[in-house]
């Protein structure tokens, strides 16, 4: 722990040294516990229970009205997990300094990115690589960047240079979110399906990259602020936030037509490629009605010369949200979206979060009631595989800082489908919060 005084002294040195000259600083803590049970065996050596610590730090320092310097670094300990990439984590997330005047504004160092107006599915928010250990909810990792941003009345540009992108973080070898019945690799003829035993044994080849997928990422975005319509234009040119997985395989050839199906020896080789892409997104938001209209839309080429790899993708949202009072102590935001994904050619599969999406429906809504009690209700329906994805959330405040929180998250699908391969990781968590 010889490390944590210096940290500590650095923290709080702005405030106590500069306080005469128009410093303020703060630091508070988000923690949570929190207890998940997955009831259906998946896997040989998988967890069907996990414990969780979740501390996130966040500190602020302000000094005169230019300089400001933020600091949210997430860290997770899960010691149970029997996938040892998983059990601990850390993540910088965010720690930038920034310097602003009226209409500009300069920031350096660790971001978090978030562009595009839809909810749950995003097509333009991809400048961040994400941590991929639950993929249906997955943790966006802080880009080392340079951000500039210039306002011109109702209009705003940003830029955005990132030397040496991180890559994604895939699930861990001995995790539950990997397929463990059957795997559905992206080949070039979309023509084979992987069989896997019961007693089936993971292991990851070390990382590797195509071309300069990693190195000097950039992205822009110019948008204009009107009374009813908000419009945004957005550029992306970098690695792709999920990188491409091959398997590497032995095993018995069971048919050949019109699918090659291959039943699998127990060690599965997963070989992952970081892979360049370039994308252009426009994003809409328009009031009207008591109403909220939302669409992206987003074209993607990759860069790469391999033929496993989509060589364009064209990803759509469009979505309506509607706020209505419950009384005088209620609220209801109500959310319905649909999204509908096209590609250069089929793409069936089930390690690709994108598949889920070719053609889903999604229906939320988050009731709140005396800034006590909150309920959250989200469904997800692909139309093309028939599968579903339900998540229901109740929580409690007590004392204004403590937060109970009940979740139940119920997949229904097949196996060899996009979402239905996660159709046995149905889990029911119970969750305490405390800021301090």
């Amino acid at each position: 722990m010889s490390w944590l005084l210096p940290i500590l002294v650095i923290l709080f040195l702005p405030g106590s040294v500069f306080a005469a000259r128009k410093t303020e600083w703060s630091l508070h803590l988000d923690s949570k516990l929190e207890a998940t049970a997955y009831p259906e065996e998946y896997g040989e050596d998988t967890n069907s229970e996990l414990y969780d610590l979740e501390l996130i730090p966040i500190y602020h320092w302000k000094y005169l009205e230019s300089w400001r310097f933020f600091a949210k670094p997430v860290f997770v300990a899960t010691p149970n997990n029997n996938s040892e990439e998983e059990r601990y984590f850390f993540d910088p997330s965010e720690a930038h300094i920034r310097y602003q005047t009226e209409s500009t504004s300069l920031q350096a160092g660790y971001n978090l990115i978030t562009w595009g107006v839809t909810d749950g599915y995003n097509p333009v928010d991809i400048v961040n690589s994400r941590q991929y250990f639950d993929p249906l909810r997955s943790r966006k990792l802080g880009a080392l960047s340079l951000l500039y941003s210039q306002s011109m009345g109702n209009w705003e540009l940003d830029l955005i240079y990132i030397p040496q992108n991180r890559g994604s973080i895939l699930p861990g070898t001995e995790s539950r979110w990997l397929p463990r019945e059957i795997f559905v690799p992206q080949t070039a003829d979309n023509d084979l399906l992987l069989n896997l035993p019961d007693n089936l044994r993971y292991d990851y080849s070390s990382r590797q990259t195509l071309g300069n997928a990693l190195d000097n990422n950039y992205a822009f975005r110019l948008q204009r602020r009107g009374e009813f319509v908000d419009v945004a234009l957005s550029g992306y040119e970098g690695a792709a936030s999920f990188p491409f997985v091959e398997p590497v395989v032995t095993g018995t050839i069971v048919q050949v037509s019109p699918k090659t199906v291959i039943d699998v020896d127990p060690d599965v080789l997963l070989n992952t490629y970081n892979y360049r892409i370039r994308q252009t997104g426009l994003s809409l938001v328009m009031n009207q009605w008591n109403m909220l209209f939302k669409a992206v839309g987003s074209y993607t080429q990759s860069l790469e010369d391999n033929p496993n790899l989509q060589e364009w993708t064209n990803e759509n949202v469009l979505g309506l949200e509607k706020t209505f009072p419950l009384g005088e102590s209620g609220l209801l935001i109500g959310i319905l979206q649909y999204s509908f994904v096209n590609t250069e050619k089929k793409n069936d599969s089930n390690l690709s979060i994108t598949e889920i999406f070719r053609s889903a429906y999604m229906a939320g809504g988050r009731i709140t009631w005396k800034e006590v009690w909150g309920f959250n209700l989200l469904g997800l329906y692909d139309s093309i595989h028939g599968s579903t994805y339900q998540q229901y959330g109740l929580s409690r405040r007590f004392l204004d800082a403590w937060v109970v929180s009940v979740t139940a998250d119920l997949i229904q699908g097949a196996a060899e489908t996009p979402l239905g391969v996660y159709g046995k990781n149905d889990s029911y968590s119970v969750s305490l919060s405390r800021s301090f």
